[in-house]
């Protein structure tokens, strides 16, 4: 009889069901945070226009957290792609993983109402950084426990460690810019998503991203 805490490919696909359900309903949360202006409030074109324009800092915010979902949603598919087996503790792992994926549009929506303070920043930056962490801890955990499909080479398990830390490197160094202005570090964050989800193929910014 298999034993509760004993590994299974059973356990990795409840993980990977769970984990696109978790992602829909915070892509789906983060949207509804971009509210159409009050009809009341608008007389005409022009005050139209001028609510849509107010609108910036939740666009800005909007499209920020939806790259960033959309990056950990293919690190965590990856992840998944490579590890041929789970137990209680990996799932208990990627379950704080997602915990940290529900939470991001509150920070999302907290960066978008107070855009020019340095605190919003960090508390979105803490938010990626601990996203990273548990997709780290669930990574090595997978590896020092033989989970790991028999088929992934060291390269490739390499790969996938130097891949996390250099993404929340760059991240905190994001982080740091708002020590300047917190728009600088959006901005830099903001680029620094983009050129994760194209995924560039020339090695100048292969070797930057990992």
């Amino acid at each position: 009889m298999k034993r509760p805490l004993e590994p299974s490919v059973e356990g990795r696909e409840r993980i990977v069901g769970i984990t696109d359900g978790v992602f829909a309903i915070a892509l789906t949360l983060i949207v509804l945070e971009i509210r159409v202006p009050a009809h009341e409030a608008v007389h005409s074109e022009s005050e139209l226009l001028i609510a849509i324009l107010a609108l910036a800092p939740r666009f800005l915010t909007y499209a920020l957290s939806f790259l960033t979902l959309t990056i950990f949603w293919f690190g965590q598919q990856a992840q998944h792609g490579l590890i041929a087996k789970s137990d209680r503790r990996l799932a208990t792992l990627n379950l704080c993983f997602l915990a940290f994926i529900a939470l991001l549009p509150f920070s999302t929506d907290l960066l978008a109402d107070f855009l020019e303070f340095r605190i919003a920043v960090v508390v979105y930056w803490l938010n990626l950084l601990m996203l990273g962490a548990t997709l780290f801890a669930s990574w090595w955990y997978a590896d020092r426990n033989g989970m790991i499909a028999e088929d992934v080479d060291a390269e490739t398990l390499r790969t996938v460690y130097d891949r996390i830390v250099k993404a929340q490197a760059l991240w905190a160094v994001g982080a740091a810019l708002c020590l300047i202005t917190p728009l600088l570090s959006i901005g830099f964050i903001l680029l620094m998503q983009l050129i994760y989800a194209a995924a560039p193929r020339t090695s100048l910014l292969r070797k930057l991203i990992g």
